[in-house]
C-alpha cells in the first residue's frame, strides 16, 4: 500500500473519532443547557448554576478589544499572517498573535448583580470581525483603506458588548458581610495578646485571689474574649454580600454566551447535526477506502 492510502487512511480516522466526540458533546451541552433552570442572582443556590443578565464592567474599570479599540465586556482576537503555498499550491494563514480577555465583569439581572470570571470558560460571543492589512498590527479599523496587493496579514477579533444579554453557566459563591472573617482565630489571638500580660490577666479574671488562673477562670476569659471579637464584629462597617461566578471544579462546564438559553440550545444542536453528518460522510469515505485498498 502506498503512503496515499495511509495518508487518507489517517486523515479519516480522525475526522471519523473527531467528529463523533464533536457530535456527542454538543448535544450534550444542549441537553445541559435546556435541563438547567434559569436561577436568579439574588436567590441563586450556592453551587452549579445558570444565570441570564447584562453584561457591565466593574466600576472604575473600562475594557477595549485590542484591535477595534470597542468597548466590551469579553474579547477574543487571532492575527495569522500569509504563507505562500509554493508552485501549484494555495496559500495557508499561520498564527503569529493571539489572546482573550480574562478580566472580570458584572453580570446584572435586575435582583442583583454577580461578578464574571470569565478565565476558563468557553464563550461563544455576539460579533466577530476579520479583515485584513499589510502590518502585524492593525493600523486601519475594520473596513477602512488598505493599500491593494499587500494584505499579508488577517485580523480577526470576536467580542461580548457592554450592556448585553449574557449567559453564564459556573459555579456560583456568595461572599458575605463577614465573609473570611476568622472568629475562632481572633478569639485565639485576643487570648494571647491577654496572656502575654500575666499581671493584668490575674488581675482581671483571679477571681479566688490566689495569684493564677485556674481551668474556671480560665474559661470565663474566653467567653470574654468571644464576647469581646463579637463586638467588634458587630461594630464594622456592613459590607453588601459579593456574588461570583466562576469555572467549576471537575471539569463540569463553564459557559458564557451572548445568548438566550434557547437559541444557545439550538446553535448547540446544529452543531451536533452538522458534526454527525461529518461523521456519516468520513465513515462512508473510510468505508470506500478499504474496499478499494483490500477489495
Amino acid at each position: 500500500m502506498g503512503e496515499d492510502f495511509w495518508f487518507w487512511a489517517l486523515t479519516l480516522g480522525v475526522a471519523v473519532i473527531g467528529g463523533g466526540a464533536l457530535a456527542l458533546r454538543s448535544l450534550q451541552v444542549a441537553r445541559l443547557i435546556e435541563d438547567t433552570p434559569t436561577s436568579r442572582v439574588r436567590s441563586a443556590a450556592q453551587g452549579y448554576v445558570e444565570l441570564t443578565g447584562r453584561g457591565l464592567p466593574l466600576d472604575g474599570t473600562q475594557n477595549l478589544g485590542p484591535l477595534t479599540q470597542r468597548p466590551c465586556v469579553w474579547w477574543n482576537y487571532r492575527i495569522s499572517k500569509r504563507q505562500d503555498g509554493g508552485k501549484g499550491r494555495s496559500d495557508s494563514w499561520r498564527p503569529v498573535a493571539s489572546g482573550h480577555s480574562g478580566q472580570p465583569f458584572l453580570l446584572d439581572d435586575g435582583t442583583g448583580q454577580c461578578i464574571v470570571q470569565p478565565e476558563g470558560a468557553e464563550v461563544v460571543s455576539s460579533e466577530s470581525t476579520t479583515w485584513y492589512g499589510d502590518t502585524p498590527w492593525p493600523t486601519t479599523p475594520p473596513g477602512g483603506p488598505s493599500r491593494i496587493g499587500e494584505r499579508d496579514y488577517r485580523y480577526f477579533e470576536e467580542r461580548i458588548y457592554e450592556h448585553e444579554l449574557v449567559y453564564a453557566l459556573g459555579d456560583f459563591r456568595s461572599l458575605g458581610p463577614q465573609a473570611g472573617v476568622d472568629l475562632q482565630g481572633a478569639v485565639t489571638a485576643l487570648l494571647a495578646e491577654w496572656k502575654a500580660d500575666q499581671a493584668r490577666l490575674i488581675d482581671r479574671f483571679d477571681a479566688d485571689g490566689d495569684g493564677r488562673i485556674d481551668l474556671g477562670e480560665w474559661e470565663r476569659a474566653r467567653a470574654e474574649a468571644r464576647r469581646t471579637v463579637a463586638e467588634q464584629t458587630q461594630d464594622r462597617p456592613v459590607v453588601a454580600t459579593l456574588h461570583v461566578l466562576s469555572k467549576p471544579d471537575g471539569g463540569r462546564l463553564f459557559l458564557i454566551a451572548a445568548l438566550p438559553p434557547g437559541d444557545l440550545a439550538k446553535k448547540y444542536r446544529r452543531r451536533a447535526m452538522l458534526a454527525f453528518a461529518g461523521f456519516v460522510a468520513a465513515v462512508y469515505a473510510f468505508g470506500w477506502l478499504l474496499q478499494g485498498a483490500f477489495g
